[in-house]
């Protein structure tokens, strides 16, 4: 059973099939496989010396139908199985060592990344409100499909299953967003147009192009704020797209358009 489902495994790994409907096809295939054990169980207990071995392949048949049975639970449905030993069998083993190295790697990213824009003082940095083109606004969905294309952002909900998110949704009160949460832009800087400011942002400087335009700085409108301050752009985050959020019956999956979130640093002018 298990080379048979080492086998399917295999297979699967040519495709692109995410985690949920490869553990459902290894669930359906384990609950068909598992009765072999139950075959030669039953063969084995027909003859006095072998009923030993027997009595073992049927323990194993029940235990390995039970993992199966919270396996359907988790896979085809959106409940919580009761009576589940298998966070304590985890703990036992050690925890899942894998969950914890991808976290680990994952903090380490976090604290070696370095600001695209430089290191600003906070206290010299203001919220910006911009508003996007129709032109802009094709740009910033390219950015966004050019982000997933080389990996640098994934659209998949962070791997979270609809229980997980409706926990997620509960405990927020808002949409869950597929791609988890603002996520900068590797490149972006500030483009001054006349007596506008325009965010350009890219994979790389030599593929930005013009993604919003400011409006407003804190509380100053662009004009005025341009009169007595330079500015710099220190932070430019993508957000929004696609979403689920808490309906009557569940899960509800909406389309929000990209937006463009935008800190502005600045001085006086000399």
């Amino acid at each position: 059973m298990l080379t048979f489902l080492d086998i399917i495994n295999r297979m699967l790994g040519y495709f692109n099939i995410q985690d949920r409907p490869k553990g459902q096809v290894f669930t359906v295939v384990a609950f068909i496989a598992n009765f072999y054990l139950l075959y030669i169980a039953i063969q084995n207990l027909r003859y006095a010396g072998f009923r030993i071995r027997g009595a073992l392949f049927l323990l194993a048949f029940i235990a390995l139908l039970y993992f199966i049975i919270l396996n359907f639970i988790y896979f085809f449905t959106n409940k919580k199985a009761p009576f589940d030993i298998s966070p304590k069998i985890e703990k036992m083993l050690g925890g899942n060592q894998a969950q914890k190295k991808a976290a680990e790697q994952a903090l380490a990213a976090q604290t070696q990344a370095s600001p695209a824009s430089g290191v600003f003082a906070e206290d010299k940095i203001l919220p910006a409100t911009t508003t996007i083109s129709e032109d802009q606004q094709a740009n910033l969905d390219q950015l966004v499909t050019d982000l997933v294309t080389q990996g640098a952002m994934a659209l998949n909900y962070q791997g979270l299953d609809d229980a997980a998110l409706a926990r997620v949704a509960t405990q927020t009160q808002q949409p869950v967003l597929a791609m988890g949460g603002p996520v900068e832009l590797p490149f972006f800087s500030l483009q001054p147009t006349g007596d506008q400011l325009v965010v350009m942002g890219g994979l790389n400087a030599l593929s930005a192009q013009p993604l919003g335009t400011i409006d407003s700085i804190g509380l100053m409108p662009v004009a005025t704020a341009q009169a007595q301050y330079d500015f710099a752009v220190a932070h430019a985050y993508v957000t929004g797209g696609e979403a689920k959020r808490l309906g009557r019956s569940g899960l509800m999956t909406i389309k929000q358009p990209y937006t463009l979130t935008v800190q502005v640093a600045y001085q006086e002018k000399p």
